[in-house]
């Protein structure tokens, strides 16, 4: 692997986990409101989608995996989902914890999808 390429997607990893943690801490009012853990999980799956629709067709260089598996990889995190979710089990709010899976799975999808179709039509 070329070092240009473990550059970019450690660069990129870093800025995404800043980021995380910062829409964590500043919207984040507990661990059975965590707003800022399901913002950039949609935030993230329309950046990917984007990224994907617009240059999947294209030969993907250097700065593309820079920000697909470096950036949108660590700020999307599925370890923080399944953390809030066993927090919210043991609190016994399972409802709200089925709640905020679909929600963000749901939302996840379509941000992707939407993603994709704008990066087509802005990117091609």
């Amino acid at each position: 692997m070329r070092f240009s390429l473990i550059t970019a997607v450690s660069v990129g990893a870093v800025a995404g986990a800043l980021v995380r943690f910062g829409f964590q801490r500043w919207l984040n009012a507990s661990v059975l409101s965590p707003l800022g853990t399901l913002i950039v999980n949609v935030l993230g799956s329309i950046l990917i989608g984007f990224l994907v629709g617009g240059f999947g067709h294209r030969t993907a260089g250097v700065w593309y995996y820079g920000m697909t598996a470096g950036f949108c990889g660590s700020l999307t995190t599925f370890s923080s989902i399944t953390m809030e979710v066993f927090e919210m089990v043991r609190l016994e709010e399972g409802l709200r914890a089925v709640a905020y899976v679909l929600t963000t799975f749901t939302l996840g999808i379509l941000g992707v999808g939407m993603g994709y179709w704008l990066g087509i039509k802005i990117l091609r």
